[in-house]
């Protein structure tokens, strides 16, 4: 099967869904869309539409293929961000990013690239005119919603500059994606902030993050449309340990994670290694 096939079975969910990304409103109720048929240990069998498939509970990646294209399969990544001033829309940088997975493509810009068995993400600063630059991946086929535990941990290395967030976990079938970030306030330390609403967050000013050196963060949040439980350690430090609205609302769905470099307003360089997402603790 090819890269193209791959990649097109693991999002018919989330076209079936009804939308394309982006155009349901602010919002909506990703669950009440949707049928269960199946909930395991591993995952969610679903139903949207006359579409069904599997949205997953876990997640593990470790870089060492050094084919980039070999990156993308059922279980692995399926689709990357590189929102850059060559590629500033929607649908220019999503075609752009079809284009290099399915090896028809080569990068621009913003680039993601296998690095001594990691990945290196680079990012130029925005434009005038523009929010921000972006240089990620993407997995869109999981499973977390109101009262799971969410674990994620990556080892990261700052190389030049420093981007405002790292790894977003997204309802995706929703305009705008809500969901729940990891962010670093001045430059300098670890946050967390929820893209809904009022956008509440958790900040920390104690421990900076370092540059030039990896570097683990492992975050557990309990999903919760009111109040839910955020921690997250720096390396072996508990950093934040708090609660917080960890998710847009009730009915959503965090069915997609992006790391990388998420969103930056200055050019940067990023190193990541062994990510792993889960429902239960590593």
């Amino acid at each position: 099967m090819t890269i193209k096939g791959q990649i097109s079975g693991i999002v018919i969910i989330l076209v079936a869904l009804g939308v394309m990304l982006y155009q349901r409103p602010l919002g909506s109720d990703t669950l009440n869309r949707i049928q269960i048929l199946e909930d395991t240990n591993e995952y969610v069998e679903v139903r949207a539409g006359d579409k069904t498939g599997r949205l997953y509970k876990e997640f593990a990646f470790d870089f060492d293929e050094p084919v980039f294209t070999d990156w993308f399969f059922d279980r692995g990544w399926n689709a990357m961000t590189l929102l850059s001033p060559a590629n500033p829309t929607v649908e220019e940088y999503a075609a752009l990013g079809r284009s290099i997975i399915n090896g028809d493509g080569s990068f621009v810009d913003n680039s993601v690239t296998p690095f001594q068995n990691a990945a290196r993400f680079e990012a130029v600063a925005p434009a005038d005119g523009m929010v921000t630059s972006k240089s990620d991946l993407q997995n869109t086929s999981m499973w977390f919603v109101k009262g799971d535990d969410l674990w994620f941990r990556a080892s990261f290395l700052l190389e030049q500059g420093v981007p405002y967030s790292l790894v977003d976990f997204e309802d995706n079938s929703v305009r705008q994606s809500p969901g729940i970030r990891i962010v670093i306030d001045d430059n300098r330390y670890i946050g967390i902030e929820l893209k809904s609403g009022r956008k509440p967050r958790l900040r920390q000013a104690e421990y900076e993050i370092p540059t030039g050196r990896w570097f683990t963060l492992t975050l557990h949040l309990r999903l919760d449309d009111t109040a839910g439980i955020v921690r997250i350690w720096q390396d072996d430090q508990l950093i934040i340990n708090d609660k917080m609205k960890t998710l847009p609302n009730a009915e959503s769905l965090l069915n997609s994670f992006e790391i990388g470099i998420t969103a930056t307003d200055q050019a940067a360089v990023l190193l990541l290694d062994d990510v792993m997402l889960s429902h239960n603790p590593f």
